[in-house]
């Protein structure tokens, strides 16, 4: 069910009336308020796939692309990213990665994450290959368009999320407190002070922007010298952070509420609360999707699609 979501106006302009009429025009609508899917499950991955928002439904073991029927993937489908060879799921339970065809939604292989006991959570794609954090063993994969490992690159306790960038390949260290970065063969892990809790990251302009989740704020590094830059405080439960349209978004679990960042003053230029939701056990994703910024809430089992600000 969609339907805009009023709550995110800041305030309704009303039309005024004629003299003596009693009635009052309706509220102007919101060009910003996002529109919002209601689901059985909760959504937590979220990607752009041939124009439309795919996203894992972690309880229901499946991924959902746009508006079509689940498509089965394994127990606990957390993150998925669209390459050339189809889309590709991580699916955490079962420590595999599966890949799906974009077209049909037929899935095309499952290719296990070797040792046994390995955790696939964040996986992107740089143009040539896919990349794998595995939450368990504290590395990240690279892997061929087919999934087959070609190298492994040790990271920190509990890494979360990967990005790719200009300068590398980043890796949000959860438990770690730390950020590391691929490059050209060689992996470096430096800690990041004063923030708690890494959840995702993007490179922007220079700059790798990082979520505290724990420490409810962003991070902002160089990417060159991975030292810290900039701060940007007082963002509670930060944790999807999206680059695209000239600006960072970072998205709060609570609401859930979008920071958006303007990258040259490491500023939030725009505050957007998009619902009343608390902080998730799980995670929220967000992807941009054409136009539109679609943010996840497992918690309230919504899809929020806001224009781009």
């Amino acid at each position: 069910m969609r339907a805009p979501l009023a709550a995110l106006a800041a305030a309704a302009i009303l039309a005024s009336g004629c003299s003596g009429d009693e009635s009052e025009s309706e509220p102007a609508p919101d060009p910003r308020a996002p529109e919002v899917t209601e689901l059985e499950s909760g959504p937590v991955g979220v990607a752009e796939v041939n124009g439309e928002a795919w996203t894992t439904l972690v309880r229901e073991n499946a991924v959902r692309p746009g508006d079509g029927e689940l498509i089965e993937v394994g127990e606990f489908p957390l993150r998925l990213v669209d390459t050339p060879t189809g889309v590709w799921v991580s699916v955490i339970g079962d420590g595999t990665i599966v890949q799906i065809d974009a077209d049909t939604g037929e899935v095309l292989s499952t290719v296990p994450i070797e040792p046994k006991g390995s955790e696939p959570e964040g996986i992107a794609w740089d143009g040539e290959s896919l990349w794998v954090v595995d939450q368990d063993a504290g590395r990240v994969l690279q892997l061929d368009s087919d999934g087959s490992e070609t190298a492994s690159y040790p990271t920190d306790d509990a890494p979360r999320l990967v990005a790719v960038g200009e300068s590398g390949i980043w890796v949000a260290n959860y438990g770690g407190s730390s950020v590391s970065r691929v490059h050209d063969g060689r992996v470096k892990t430096v800690p990041v002070p004063g923030c708690t809790g890494p959840q995702d990251l993007a490179e922007v302009a220079g700059k790798v922007w990082v979520s505290c989740t724990l420490s409810g704020k962003v991070i902002v590094l160089d990417a060159g010298t991975m030292k810290q830059v900039g701060e940007i405080p007082d963002v509670p439960d930060a944790d999807a952070v999206v680059a695209g349209d000239g600006s960072v978004y970072v998205v709060g679990q609570s609401g859930p509420t979008v920071y958006v960042v303007d990258p040259e003053t490491s500023t939030v230029a725009e505050k957007l609360v998009l619902d009343d939701a608390p902080p998730t056990g799980e995670n929220v994703g967000a992807a941009v999707v054409g136009a539109d910024l679609v943010v996840t809430h497992p918690e309230v089992r919504k899809i929020y699609s806001l224009p781009l600000p």
